[in-house]
């Protein structure tokens, strides 16, 4: 018998706002976070449109250390201090020798590196900062976090692409369950809106060039789509051992019940093609958490928006849960938030925590024309109202590796 992970607090930092409440808001009315690039001149790309970051409230760091941080981190802290006020662990006792932080990103400090690199380039030695080599570090959040809040307990950063986020949920699960802390912080963190970033996406022709109009650009599962849409954020998580929570008076608005993972072992930027990696941490997720297909009330899906990635999703989600494919209602809200890399799946996962307790699903923007080889039930049109207890959460990515999560959240 597993320990039980209750879920206490999240937080958010998206395109659609700058708190969790305001992205659900957003999410909830169709809203699209995507727009023309505004941190650097993107004129010579062919991809100019993407989901930033806007408005940011003045983050508890101090000043000094704020000018050394890349945005990444800044997201993360922004995020972690909602999620650490739900959880009321401003207010209340417990031991931060039994706590953690571990967060996923994909990029870490690139937009501190890209800025130095470009700096270097125009003042040679002179050009690079004293503070590059921190500042760049992929486990820059987790450290910041670790150290604001002295948390002794672990301090990890998983990257695996655009899985990091739910694999780091994951991961924060065993370590629960292993007896090793009572309480992690998690999720995931990006910042991936540069120059080399976006050229890279764009050359590997992974992006939609909708330029003309970004809201429209993000179209997962339909049969018009043409690559997804890059976008920066946070998502964090608080989540501790059932008997912790209860024992320090915490409440509870979500569980984290399942997790699966596996890879591909096929191509570096392409899915297995028959999904079977995908399947495999499906059926692992699901076995994790005690449960069949029948149990599955909504898929927040992974859908980026890409030809190959959302066949080969649906694929494997009909193979995982055989007949009841057809039946769950399906949504994906990268259709607003644009693809997030390694702070989606953790996005997901509270869009999933959400959905579960209001009994609210966002609709997939821009499904005009579903695929019709993907033969899957999509939110469409409006936000659909249903009863709501169990949520499978997807997260793919480059190199085959794949996270699947079984949330529940607890009523409002």
């Amino acid at each position: 018998m597993h320990t039980r992970i209750a879920v206490t607090g999240m937080g958010a930092v998206t395109p659609l706002g700058n708190s969790m409440e305001e992205t659900w808001t957003g999410l909830v009315n169709g809203r699209s976070g995507i727009g023309p690039i505004t941190r650097f001149d993107p004129s010579n790309l062919p991809c100019r449109i993407a989901g930033e970051i806007r408005n940011l409230p003045e983050s508890p760091v101090q000043k000094k250390l704020l000018r050394h941080l890349d945005p990444f981190v800044l997201y993360a802290i922004t995020a972690c201090s909602e999620a650490f006020s739900q959880a009321g662990l401003d207010r209340s006792e417990w031991d931060r020798s039994r706590a953690g932080v571990v967060l996923g990103s994909s990029r870490g400090g690139i937009t501190t590196l890209e800025a130095n690199m470009a700096s270097y380039a125009r003042k040679g030695f002179q050009g690079i900062s004293p503070h590059l080599t921190v500042s760049s570090l992929i486990n820059q959040a987790s450290a910041m976090i670790s150290m604001q809040h002295q948390l002794l307990g672990p301090s990890l950063t998983v990257s695996t692409a655009c899985a990091s986020g739910a694999h780091a949920i994951g991961e924060s699960v065993r370590i629960l369950r292993s007896g090793d802390a009572d309480l992690i912080i998690t999720g995931g963190s990006e910042a991936p809106i540069t120059p080399m970033i976006i050229g890279g996406f764009a050359r590997a022709r992974a992006l939609s060039r909708r330029n003309h109009e970004p809201e429209r650009a993000c179209r997962p599962f339909d049969r018009d789509r043409e690559g997804f849409v890059i976008s920066e954020g946070a998502g964090i998580l608080i989540l501790e051992t059932w008997e912790h929570a209860e024992s320090r008076g915490a409440r509870i608005i979500g569980e984290i019940s399942g997790f699966g993972l596996s890879s591909d072992a096929c191509h570096m930027t392409a899915p297995d093609p028959q999904g079977d990696g995908m399947t495999r941490a499906m059926r692992l997720a699901m076995r994790d958490a005690g449960i069949g297909p029948d149990e599955i009330d909504l898929i927040n899906a992974h859908g980026t928006g890409t030809q190959l990635n959302d066949r080969t999703e649906a694929l494997a989600l009909n193979k995982a849960l055989g007949p009841r494919a057809a039946v769950i209602p399906v949504c994906a809200i990268k259709s607003m938030t644009g693809h997030m890399l390694g702070a989606s799946g953790a996005l997901e996962v509270i869009a999933s925590i959400l959905s579960s307790r209001t009994g609210t699903i966002p609709r997939i923007l821009n499904l005009e024309h579903p695929d019709p080889v993907c033969g899957l039930n999509f939110v469409r049109g409006e936000p659909q109202r249903a009863r709501i207890s169990t949520v499978l959460s997807s997260s793919f990515a480059f190199g085959g590796a794949n996270a699947v999560l079984i949330v529940r959240g607890a009523a409002l």
